[in-house]
């Protein structure tokens, strides 16, 4: 097989949309191997890119590696397209809470026009162990998971095998938020989010769009940034002006690099400097909150 056949891992990633971690998570766990390695440089061949591009097509629509691994091409190709039902247009999509910080975010946020919750669990031990017929019922189930982590995804999906899954997490390694939608069929979220978020989030097939990696909340939007900075000039204070603009530097990086992600032939360096210099600006928002409550200059 020449070199000309053969596409090297990070291409593999940036055609098909399956990280590079995910692709050595599934070498390991499934027996997925590359065609050739070159030392430490592994090579796929065009069959294999087909492929992978198939079965990165069914797990965006739910479906778990492991139920994929042993399909032929052409059953694989018989899958696609196969979906499960859509909710009927003359109700809302029927939701699950599992968690104490969601529970808590409804009850801040109250009812939503686009999605309504029927059932609501404390814990995961709570959901695994209710009655089938109340999960049944669910088109969604939402997911208090601290720390990201492949068990309970495991657990929960095998309760709940035809609902959709969104995890909402505060810690995910990488190679956790890649294979929460490769392996487990599941849409990972960064807490803390807000209500009208979640209830986007349940209402839309898909989900929202998971981060590549995970990175620090930001504390004050654009508004909140130049309104802070209008402030402090008023009052002849001039720490909070320079830190709004190297947030505003980094704010700006952070997105660079995001876009680069889906760009370069190197997803996991961007990866790595987007979710730094996401944290970078975290302190510097921490040093500005500091430095408006020493002063006493106002958010609002």
């Amino acid at each position: 097989m020449s070199e000309s056949e053969l596409y090297r891992i990070g291409t593999v990633a940036k055609l098909t949309g399956i990280s590079v971690e995910c692709l050595r998570a599934w070498e390991r766990r499934h027996g997925l191997a590359p065609a050739e390695r070159d030392g430490r440089t592994r090579f796929y061949s065009h069959d294999q890119l087909k492929r992978l591009e198939k079965i990165k097509a069914l797990t965006e629509d739910g479906h778990p590696i492991s139920s994929l691994i042993e399909l032929t091409d052409e059953q694989l190709a018989a899958r696609i397209g196969v979906t499960r039902p859509r909710v009927a247009s003359h109700r809302l999509p029927q939701v699950g809470l599992v968690g104490p910080n969601l529970l808590i975010l409804e009850q801040d946020g109250g009812d939503s026009d686009i999605a309504e919750v029927s059932h609501r669990w404390i814990g995961i031990d709570d959901f695994v162990g209710s009655r089938p017929a109340e999960r049944a019922a669910l088109d969604v189930v939402a997911v208090q998971i601290p720390a990201l982590s492949g068990d309970a995804l495991q657990r929960i999906r095998k309760a709940a095998p035809d609902v959709r899954v969104l995890a909402v997490y505060q810690f995910a390694s990488r190679e956790a938020l890649a294979l929460a939608s490769t392996e487990h069929g599941a849409t990972p979220l960064a807490w803390p989010l807000t209500w009208a978020d979640l209830m986007r989030a349940c209402a839309t097939p898909t989900g929202l769009a998971a981060p590549a990696g995970r990175t620090a909340p930001r504390r004050y939007t654009d508004h909140e940034l130049v309104e802070i900075a209008g402030r402090a000039r008023q009052r002849g204070f001039d720490a909070p002006r320079h830190l709004v603009a190297l947030i505003s530097e980094l704010n700006a990086f952070t997105d660079y690099a995001t876009q680069c992600l889906t760009e370069s032939n190197d997803p996991e360096l961007f990866d790595r400097l987007r979710e730094d210099s996401s944290y970078a600006r975290a302190q510097l928002e921490r040093a500005l909150a500091n430095a408006m409550d020493t002063r006493r200059v106002p958010s609002k």
